[in-house]
């Protein structure tokens, strides 16, 4: 196949995805336009269902080998009729190249070395394979994801770190089961994390509460500290949102890095926060959408209208404090964050 084969695949697929119903097909019908990353799932595994023909590549691999090995018996030549004769009657304990090592040995002592990182020989060859793999944030790859990490470590070794409650992409499969058992059955260990280094107890009770709300069954690790700090709540007019959260911002920065987490859709309407929809993080004041939030840790976080986030959202923005947590609000709290306390502006 052609090196492009997978490529035109996929691409022909989406732009016609005739195997479909049509309302499945709608989902994903695209033409043209750049790729993106969730169409590399796809790539690899469109390259793993046509395969390859590397015979050329072979081909030209041995070709190359060859002419190493003859360069090398062109040199051990060369040694051998050099040898003196001097001493030709006499038993000698001198030995030449050519008596220890033979043309092929020799051409592979001579070998480039490839200083190539493993993920510039990974990108290289996607045979590549691993003999285990670490995966953070594990809960939000998809099926397809793990197709592709499962053929890359064929012992299916592997240590996974995430949170199931934190999926956030709608493609994750945001179940430990889900995601091991098409590959290892239950040969699988969980090992659930008991302790909470960054969440501070106060914020952690109301982040644990608004999550049992939704799943009765989770348990909230415990926090190895306490501030004394209640998380707070504040309602404002809905035309005076922006003006309360630079105020709230501005009073926050005197305790540090502040984070400002609102809905995607209102980051344009909070320019007093003081930057755009892409987070600059080296600013005290940093505007993120929840998603963006993900792996960060702030001393203070502003949550901006709750109301708004799905449950997984809203659990990751209220759990990226390590000191204070507020919330702003222009209508009713999801019932699951009553235990916040009321301040006013």
């Amino acid at each position: 196949m052609a090196e492009a084969a997978p490529q035109e695949f996929v691409a022909d697929f989406l732009a016609e995805p005739t195997h479909l119903d049509e309302t499945s097909a709608a989902l994903i019908r695209r033409e043209g336009g750049p790729w993106t990353e969730a169409d590399v799932p796809l790539l690899d595994e469109a390259a793993e269902l046509l395969g390859e023909d590397d015979s050329a590549a072979r081909a030209a691999a041995e070709a190359a080998r060859q002419e190493r090995i003859a360069y090398a018996q062109g040199v051990l030549e060369l040694s051998a009729g050099s040898e003196t004769y001097e001493f030709e009657d006499e038993e000698s304990e001198v030995l030449a190249a050519h008596d220890i090592i033979d043309a092929e040995r020799m051409a592979e002592r001579h070998e480039e070395a490839d200083h190539r990182s493993a993920a510039e020989r990974l990108a290289a060859d996607r045979t590549w394979a691993f003999g285990h793999i670490v995966v953070d944030e594990a809960q939000e790859l998809s099926a397809m994801a793990w197709r592709l990490l499962m053929r890359r470590v064929l012992t299916c070794s592997m240590t996974l770190v995430g949170d199931p409650v934190q999926t956030a992409d709608a493609a994750g499969l945001g179940s430990w089961e889900r995601i091991l058992a098409p590959y290892v059955g239950d040969r699988w260990e969980h090992v659930l994390l008991g302790v909470n280094y960054r969440t501070p107890a106060e914020i952690m009770e109301v982040a644990a509460a608004f999550l049992r709300a939704h799943d009765p069954a989770f348990q909230a690790p415990g926090s190895v500290r306490s501030t004394g700090v209640r998380p707070w709540a504040l309602c404002a007019e809905p035309a005076e949102l922006a003006a309360v959260v630079a105020r709230q911002a501005a009073v926050a920065r005197a305790g540090g890095r502040v984070a400002v987490i609102a809905p995607a859709g209102l980051l344009a309407e909070l320019p007093g926060v003081g930057h755009g929809p892409t987070p600059d993080l080296t600013r005290e004041v940093v505007l993120l959408y929840p998603r963006q939030a993900k792996g960060l840790e702030f001393d203070t976080v502003l949550v901006v209208e709750p109301a708004g986030y799905p449950v997984s959202d809203l659990y990751v923005a209220l759990t990226r404090a390590t000191q204070r947590l507020g919330v702003l609000h222009t209508g009713e709290l999801p019932a699951a964050l009553g235990g916040l306390a009321a301040v006013g502006s």
